[in-house]
């Protein structure tokens, strides 16, 4: 490695300066990272909870709810498919928005959608199709820290079910990245509407009871509606979640490569400062014993 003495120096410096910051960023993205799977945890069990509740109200609704609009009644002219794509707010997560760009835009052309729209959730991302000259029509960004709330994703849902029951749209496609096995991340997409509830149980199969039966005085129907509505909140809101763990594992990932990186060039710059100084050592070790007349000068 050729490069002088002050030059292995002043990089090795730099290069230790830039460690902790490393090692402070994995650290950072593998919390939130634990901090989504852990509210993915803490949201399946809600969701278990509305499902109890569900198998007590379905028995007492005479007239069997809709589940989902009827697509093949719609008129041809509002026949449109939403594509909400999420990316990230924030870099260093590698091609973690370009891949989710080309990805989503490969789903939509092999889908063979006639009429659609692109959304965005995700200021880099967004810049990603900006660079693709892809029109976006409606766009919103990420929190810049931490994790975006439930009574966001509440809100976001309840207006997006208020265009859908006005047939402003026929469905809602998601599309966003999720943890694989390695800590790496995958593609996948979700449609969020129309909205078909599965529930976790067979109402008929006994289980444990958390609490006593319900006692149920108002319509059951209108618990069903709202029930619904917050199934929609809750399958959205594991979307953002999911997407979140995979922005910050794809970081903790990148950062871990980093420092793994950063490590090397110090035991390299490490040995050529060290071989320097020795050979500057024995340099003047010789200047030394010929000046005394130990050695010939030649």
């Amino acid at each position: 490695m050729s490069q002088s003495f002050e030059q292995a120096k002043s990089r090795l410096a730099n290069v230790r300066a830039i460690q902790p910051l490393l090692t402070a960023l994995r650290t950072m993205s593998m919390g939130a990272w634990q901090i989504a799977n852990k509210k993915i945890t803490y949201l399946i069990e809600y969701e278990e909870n509305y499902d109890r509740i569900l198998n007590q109200v379905l028995p007492l609704i005479t007239t069997p709810p809709k589940k989902q609009q009827n697509i093949d009644s719609l008129p041809s002219s509002t026949a449109d498919t939403i594509f909400l794509i999420i990316g990230s707010e924030r870099g260093l997560c590698g091609k973690f928005n370009t891949t989710m760009a080309e990805k989503a835009l490969t789903f939509i052309k092999e889908g063979g959608y006639d009429s659609y729209q692109i959304w965005v959730m995700g200021s880099r991302l967004l810049r990603e199709f900006e660079r693709l000259g892809v029109h976006i029509s409606w766009r919103k960004p990420l929190p810049a820290s931490g994790l975006f709330a439930y009574q966001q994703a509440y809100a976001l849902t309840q207006n997006w079910l208020e265009q859908y029951e006005a047939y402003a749209f026929n469905q809602f496609i998601v599309l966003h990245h999720q943890v694989a096995l390695g800590g790496t991340h995958q593609f996948t997409s979700y449609k969020l509407l129309p909205y078909e509830i599965q529930l976790g149980s067979n109402p008929n199969v006994e289980r444990p009871e958390l609490w006593p039966p319900a006692i149920i005085e108002t319509e059951a129907k209108g618990i069903y509606n709202q029930i619904i509505q917050h199934f929609i909140a809750s399958s959205f809101y594991q979307v953002l979640l999911r997407s979140a763990a995979a922005e910050h594992s794809a970081r903790y990932k990148l950062m871990q490569e980093a420092s793994d990186n950063a490590e090397e060039i110090i035991e390299e710059l490490v040995r050529v400062v060290n071989a320097e100084r020795k050979r500057k050592i024995t340099q003047e070790m010789q200047e030394i014993a010929v000046g005394s007349g130990l050695l010939d000068h030649h």
